[in-house]
């Protein structure tokens, strides 16, 4: 054999042709190895990924109260005989407003909730919606709604400074507030009727006054409720801002009507001037603050947590100017409750 025909492979005299020739035997002999290997050997089991269960949501047992307490940090309270107070609260009034308000009823469960459920915003963040809730009848085109409040003694001057709640998952509310407002032509739909639609405040109800077909409001004012504490499982909130409810306005409107020109007639052709008379072409005014006329709302705001929100309004703490202290009537409906289901 020439020297041409040979060269050292792996340090030995063999030839190139048996060279590739030995390659191509183990090549075949290692496939052949790993696919034997493939199908008799075990295999390695991946365990199997399992999402975590999602967490139950259990209603807790709620017993309402059937009389106010008092709370602990006040060493007296007298009777208001004069201001009473109906509880009107929302779902307890389905089928007049619009859109209906939805239910939930949980299984084994007699009671129904309303269905509060989350909204995706932009961000990508879950957020409920809309941001607040009102426990009362919520404002509708027609009506404030709320709790409606009798004040008996046009005399008397009581501000409102504390409030008391029982509440099952009090940790579902990030914060809460109230609010005092006059709906002078509540009586045109009867002050306690089923109202439910989304509480109109949401969506921008927020002058001094409002008026419009059917509904003409005065807020007379609110307050965020800051915790004060909790006894006997009742929790108690002082307002930030005492309320007044007295000196409060019969009539909606604050303009003298009684000089407004001949020529105003409320039309798109009037002369400018005719503006500053807007208010008396809706103009309504009341005779006493005996009938409910004087609306309350309670308003939360919920977090991002899940569960069943129960919650009932026990006592409305009032004081005067000599800082004396007063609980109201306690009327209509005091046994009843807010329900909603948060998801």
């Amino acid at each position: 054999m020439s020297n041409q025909n040979q060269f050292k492979f792996l340090n030995k005299k063999i030839s190139t042709p048996i060279g590739i020739l030995i390659i191509i035997l183990v090549a075949v002999i290692a496939g052949g190895i790993m696919a034997w290997q493939y199908k008799y050997l075990p295999k390695k089991i991946e365990a199997p990924t399992v999402e975590a269960p999602e967490e139950k949501i259990t209603e807790e047992k709620f017993t309402p109260l059937d009389s106010p307490p008092s709370p602990s940090f006040l060493k007296s309270l007298n009777k208001a005989k004069d201001v009473k107070i109906d509880f009107h609260y929302e779902g307890d009034y389905p089928g007049f407003g619009w859109p209906e308000p939805e239910f939930y009823t949980p299984e084994g469960s007699e009671e129904k909730f309303l269905s509060l459920s989350k909204l995706k915003d932009r961000q990508g963040k879950y957020a409920y919606g809309p941001d607040y809730h009102s426990i009362f009848n919520p404002t509708g085109s027609h009506w404030y709604g709320g709790a409606p409040i009798y004040l008996l003694n046009p005399e008397s001057e009581y501000s409102v400074s504390y409030v008391g709640f029982q509440i099952d998952n009090p940790d579902l509310i990030s914060e809460i507030k109230i609010e005092f407002g006059i709906d002078y032509v509540s009586g045109w739909g009867a002050i306690g009727e089923s109202k439910s639609s989304i509480f109109a405040s949401i969506f921008g109800i927020e002058s001094v006054y409002a008026c419009g077909p059917g509904l003409c409001l005065r807020a007379v004012g609110d307050s965020n409720l800051t915790f004060v504490e909790e006894s006997n499982g009742i929790v108690w909130y002082r307002l930030e801002r005492p309320v007044a409810l007295y000196n409060l306005s019969l009539s909606y409107c604050d303009q003298d009507c009684s000089s407004i020109p001949s020529y105003c007639h409320n039309r798109a052709d009037d002369p400018p001037e005719c503006n500053d008379y807007w208010c008396c072409y809706y103009n309504t005014s009341i005779s006493s603050l005996e009938n409910g006329n004087l609306r309350m709302h309670i308003i939360y705001k919920p977090n991002d947590k899940k569960g069943f929100l129960k919650l009932q309004m026990v006592n409305l703490i009032l004081s005067d100017s000599a800082g004396t202290y007063y609980q109201p009537i306690m009327g209509e409906n005091f046994d009843h409750y807010y329900r909603a289901y948060l998801h």
